[in-house]
């Protein structure tokens, strides 16, 4: 499933710069093997965006909305460079690909909402609200306990 093309790819890196991500062969040029290598870094991106939309959002996107094709492309340009560059990758890739998978996480968590345009299993789900549970130490009991009534000074016959 293509969320992103060439030329939505073109915004997020140059087109030299592209060719110099996927050209195994040293071509010059974007032939089938370095279509194929983008393609590869298509597919992975949209499989973290998928890992993080299952289940909230009918999957695949159909249109695609602009906060998807925008988290997509980013996440082509990582695996293009993590693809050519592996261990010896800048920390400045590094942090965009914290970045973006921040923002996945909010995705699930409900704090980076996607307009979900006519999508009804968005819609139907609504908002995700999330308890979180107060945790007290162990053998609190929310009030005095009956050893407690010295300390304050009060007989229990006085209650």
């Amino acid at each position: 499933m293509l969320y992103v093309d060439l030329t939505y790819l073109q915004g997020v890196m140059p087109l030299q710069k592209i060719i110099e991500m996927c050209d195994d062969y040293g071509v010059g040029s974007l032939d089938a093997a370095a279509i194929a290598n983008l393609m590869a870094a298509n597919t992975a991106a949209v499989a973290d965006v998928h890992l993080y939309c299952r289940g909230l959002y009918t999957l695949p996107f159909s249109p695609v909305p602009d906060e998807i094709k925008e988290l997509t492309a980013q996440l082509m340009k990582y695996h293009l460079y993590a693809r050519r560059l592996g261990d010896k990758m800048s920390d400045a890739m590094t942090q965009l690909y914290k970045r973006l998978t921040e923002k996945l996480k909010g995705i699930t968590e409900n704090t980076f909402r996607i307009d979900s345009g006519s999508d009804t299993v968005a819609e139907a789900q609504g908002p995700r609200v999330n308890y979180t549970r107060r945790r007290f130490r162990q053998g609190f009991t929310g009030g005095l306990l009956d050893d407690d009534y010295p300390r304050i000074g009060l007989d229990q016959d006085e209650l």
